[in-house]
């Protein structure tokens, strides 16, 4: 017994050194892996959009979790060639009593006039624990710049014609505008955004408009729309025809519309209508079809007069 004393005392100094110098544990993960986006629409543009109904939000969200078994953990995100300013967080600290967390980590691409985002983009994760011990994860961004961009902007008072024809076949799309109106308007937008390889979440044509306050300040004043736009679907498109037209001898408090149409990535052949429109002394009117041979054939017409607020959201999909 007395033999066995020093040895069993020897096991408990070494115990107790060992876990003297034991190093914490500390993980961090990124998820997904890999995602896909392109250029925010321009935000200067969409100031009066009623609570962003048609404003398309194209940030991209990705999780990281830290797990550790030690605090505190300083985490750190390393952009890389990204811009810092594409970020929602540069920094976090997991602190007592959390042993693990998830934040969510946005990053918003800004379409900037003249500059190209385009690229593939490293983004790099690390977590230090008390001790120095420290773990790393990587994630990456693909951004695809626009092949087309038009933006239109008129605030004040006086007259403005606006007339457009698009058509782009490759991607079977076909746009036809005319809108014109004279009086008093605080904001009034016409954007659209092509992408002939869209990959990912990304539209292939994506048309978003603004009308934000217009007054007819004067007898004769008047605001009228007349748009059109369809897919073709022999040329493989969705097969859709939507019009509206819109109208307003009065007020038009605000009018806001997206339209994004699909033809390849994730969402390939969908077609999608997001529209609003309050009004005085005025008449909305919007007709949707979608007509693909041997397969498929949908009608709807909405018609609205007076002093109203008229809104529509529609998906049209073709497997």
């Amino acid at each position: 017994m007395n033999k066995l004393l020093p040895v069993a005392i020897l096991a408990v100094i070494m115990l107790f050194c060992s876990a003297s110098t034991a190093t914490a544990w500390v993980s961090v993960s990124i998820t997904p892996e890999e995602q896909v986006t392109c250029p925010q629409t321009s935000e200067f543009w969409f100031g009066a959009t009623p609570s962003g109904v048609c404003q398309a939000n194209k940030t991209v969200t990705y999780a990281v979790t830290v797990e550790t078994d030690s605090l505190p953990v300083s985490v750190a995100v390393i952009p890389g060639e990204t811009p810092t300013s594409w970020f929602s967080w540069l920094a976090q600290t997991l602190l007592f009593p959390d042993t693990s967390k998830t934040w969510p980590l946005n990053l918003k691409i800004p379409l900037i006039a003249g500059k190209d985002a385009g690229g593939q983009y490293t983004i790099t994760v690390t977590a230090v624990a008390w001790d120095g011990s420290t773990a790393q994860a990587t994630a990456t961004l693909i951004v695809q710049d626009h092949d087309y961009v038009t933006e239109t902007l008129v605030s004040g008072n006086g007259s403005t014609i606006l007339n457009e024809k698009f058509t782009n076949l490759d991607i079977a799309t076909k746009v036809d505008k005319f809108i014109r109106f004279n009086g008093t308007v605080d904001c009034f937008t016409k954007n659209e955004y092509l992408l002939m390889d869209a990959k990912g979440d990304n539209a292939n044509f994506e048309q978003e408009a603004v009308i934000s306050e217009y007054k007819a300040t004067m007898p004769g004043n008047y605001l009228y729309g007349s748009e059109r736009f369809q897919s073709c679907a022999a040329m493989g498109g969705t097969g859709v025809d939507i019009r509206e037209t819109y109208r307003s001898t009065g007020t038009m408090e605000s009018r806001c519309e997206n339209i994004n149409h699909h033809m390849t990535g994730w969402q390939a052949r969908k077609t999608e209508l997001c529209t609003y429109n309050s009004f005085t002394d005025g008449s909305f009117m919007v007709d949707v079809r979608q007509s693909v041979p041997c397969t498929k054939k949908i009608a709807e017409r909405q018609e609205s007069f007076g002093n109203l607020t008229a809104a529509k959201h529609i998906i049209f999909r073709r497997p």
